[in-house]
C-alpha cells in the first residue's frame, strides 16, 4: 500500500483572537512591561535582513504590516525606549516569545489513545493589528526522523482541538518534556496569552475561532515513496486529504467529491511540482522532492526558496486575508447589537471610526507585484468571502445611518411643528387687536395675569419639548 514519505515539511498553528479597539493601548503597555513573556521586534528600512523580508509586498502593506519599517529617526528612539504611546499609533506589532519562556515550552509529547508523537516548538509568535483582532502562532517540527504523509495529518489533527469538538470527544495529551507537566492546549493559551488575558480585555465570548486552532502547513514529499509516476500537481487525492485532515488510504475510496467549480476555488497550482490547497480551517502548500525523471527540485527542499516564502510572505499573505475576515465578521456583529447602539451615541461613532479606519487603511485588492502571491492572495480573499462581508458590512453601516437620520428628521419636524402651535395663539391675539394695538401700554404688559399667563405658556411649551426628547431618547425594545 502507498505510503508517502515526507523529505520535509513546515508546521504552523494558528490561534485569532479580538479584543476591544479602544483597550489597545492597555495591551501594547502589558506587552511591553518588564514581567512580560514577549519581546518587541522592530524592522529597520536599512538593514538588509529586514528589507529582504518586507520587499515583496506593495508599500502601503508594508506600511500596515510591518509599520517600523517607515518610522522616523525620533520615532525610532521613542521605539527604543518602548515608548507606548508611540507604538499604539502603529497599525500592528510583532512579538516574539522570550527565550527563556521558549525553552519551558520548546520540547512536547503529544499523544493520544492509538499514536505519540515528540514536537519541537522551534519559535512562538503574537502579531496585535490596532482594529481588535491578534493572531498567536506556534513553529513546530515533528522531532522523529521517518516521516509519512499521515503522521502530518494525525499531528495537524492532535494539536488543533482547544476543547472537545462534541460530546464524548477525546482530547488528546499534552506533556512538556521538560518538566514532565501534562498541560491542555487551552492552558497553554492562557499561559501564552496572560498579557492580554490581565488586561481583562480579551473577548472569549465573541471569539469566531474558539474550539480549534488553524493549520498552515508546508510538505515536501518523496517522490520515490510513491507508487506512481505523476507529477504531485496531479495527485488530488495526496492534497485533499492533507487539506481535509482526513488519513490518505488509498485503497479506500474518498468521501469527498467535489466539482470543477470547488475544485479551482481550493486548489491552486502554477508548477507541476507543487500545489495549493486553501479552506476556511487553514492551507497547505504539498510538493515533492523529485520530478517523475527522478531529477531533483532544488526550488521544493532548498530552505531558501518555496519553504521560505511558504513560512514567510505567503504566511503574511494568509494572515491578512484572515484578519479582514475577523475584522469584518466582529464588525458585522457590532451592528447587529442594534440596541446597545441605538442607546449610546460615543459607541456609535466609535463603530464608524473603526470601520472607515478599516476601509482606509486595511482594505485593499493589491497587495504584491508578484504574479503567484497575487494568485495566492485572490485564493484567500475569494474563499474567505472578505468581499461579500465587506459589503454586508457598508449595507448595515449604511443602513443604521439612513435610519439614525430619519429619526433625527422626525424628530425635527415634530418639534418645529409645535414650536409653530405655540406661536399661533400670540398671532390670533395680535391679529384681533389689530388697530387697538397702539391702545396696550406697557402696564397692560406687566399686569400680573398677562405676566403669569405668559410664564404659563412658556412652562408649557418648555414641557412640551421635554417630553417629546425624552420619547423619541427611550430605549428600543
Amino acid at each position: 500500500m502507498e505510503q508517502p514519505l515526507v523529505h520535509n515539511c513546515k508546521l504552523f498553528f494558528l490561534h485569532p483572537f479580538i479584543y476591544e479597539d479602544s483597550k489597545h493601548r492597555q495591551i501594547v503597555q502589558s506587552l511591553l512591561s518588564p514581567q512580560s513573556q514577549w519581546q518587541l521586534k522592530v524592522y529597520h528600512s536599512v538593514k538588509e535582513e529586514d528589507r529582504l523580508r518586507t520587499e515583496y509586498f506593495l508599500p502601503h502593506i508594508i506600511k500596515f504590516l510591518f509599520p517600523t519599517m517607515y518610522c522616523s529617526s525620533t520615532e525610532y528612539k521613542a521605539i527604543s525606549q518602548l515608548s507606548v504611546a508611540t507604538l499604539q499609533e502603529l497599525s500592528s506589532l510583532d512579538f516574539i516569545i522570550k527565550p527563556t519562556i521558549l525553552d519551558k515550552y520548546r520540547n512536547l509529547h503529544l499523544s493520544s489513545q492509538s499514536c505519540h508523537y515528540d514536537l519541537i516548538l522551534k519559535n512562538i509568535y503574537l502579531k496585535v493589528f490596532t482594529g481588535g483582532v491578534g493572531f498567536l502562532y506556534f513553529e513546530a517540527a515533528l522531532d522523529t526522523e521517518s516521516i509519512t504523509l499521515n503522521d502530518v495529518i494525525t499531528v495537524n489533527q492532535l494539536f488543533r482541538p482547544i476543547r472537545p469538538l462534541y460530546q464524548g470527544f477525546s482530547m488528546p495529551d499534552l506533556i512538556l518534556k521538560n518538566s514532565h507537566h501534562p498541560i491542555s492546549i487551552k492552558a497553554l493559551l492562557d499561559e501564552l496569552l496572560a498579557e492580554i488575558y490581565h488586561s481583562k480585555i480579551y473577548s472569549s465570548t465573541y471569539n469566531i475561532y474558539m474550539d480549534r486552532l488553524l493549520y498552515y502547513t508546508y510538505i515536501c514529499l518523496e517522490q520515490d515513496s510513491l507508487t506512481d509516476n505523476q507529477w504531485i500537481y496531479e495527485r488530488l487525492d495526496l492534497l485533499e486529504a492533507l487539506r481535509s485532515l482526513n488519513h490518505f488510504y488509498p485503497n479506500q475510496e474518498s468521501t469527498h467529491v467535489l466539482s470543477s467549480q470547488e475544485q479551482d476555488t481550493i486548489y491552486y497550482s502554477r508548477h507541476k511540482s507543487s500545489i495549493y490547497g486553501f479552506s476556511k480551517e487553514g492551507g497547505v502548500l504539498l510538493a515533492s522532492d523529485r520530478d517523475p525523471s527522478g531529477k531533483i527540485i532544488t526550488a521544493n527542499i532548498n530552505e531558501a526558496y518555496i519553504p521560505n516564502y511558504f513560512s514567510t510572505y505567503y504566511l503574511d499573505t494568509f494572515l491578512l486575508a484572515l484578519y479582514q475576515r475577523i475584522s469584518l465578521i466582529n464588525y458585522c456583529r457590532k451592528l447587529s447589537m442594534i440596541k446597545s447602539i441605538l442607546n449610546d451615541k460615543n459607541q456609535i461613532e466609535h463603530i464608524r471610526f473603526e470601520i472607515l479606519k478599516f476601509t482606509n487603511t486595511a482594505w485593499f485588492t493589491q497587495i504584491t507585484n508578484a504574479e503567484l502571491g497575487m494568485s495566492i492572495w485572490k485564493h484567500w480573499f475569494h474563499l474567505f468571502d472578505n468581499d461579500i462581508l465587506y459589503i454586508e458590512v457598508k449595507q448595515g453601516l449604511d443602513e443604521l445611518d439612513d435610519f439614525l437620520e430619519n429619526k433625527r428628521q422626525g424628530r425635527f419636524s415634530l418639534k418645529l411643528g409645535i414650536v409653530t402651535a405655540l406661536t399661533i395663539p400670540p398671532t390670533l391675539i395680535f391679529s384681533y387687536v389689530g388697530n387697538q394695538f397702539e391702545d396696550i401700554r406697557l402696564q397692560n404688559l406687566l399686569h400680573p395675569r398677562f405676566i403669569i399667563s405668559s410664564f404659563l405658556i412658556f412652562c408649557g411649551m418648555m414641557g412640551i419639548l421635554y417630553m417629546v426628547d425624552h420619547f423619541y431618547s427611550r430605549p428600543y425594545k
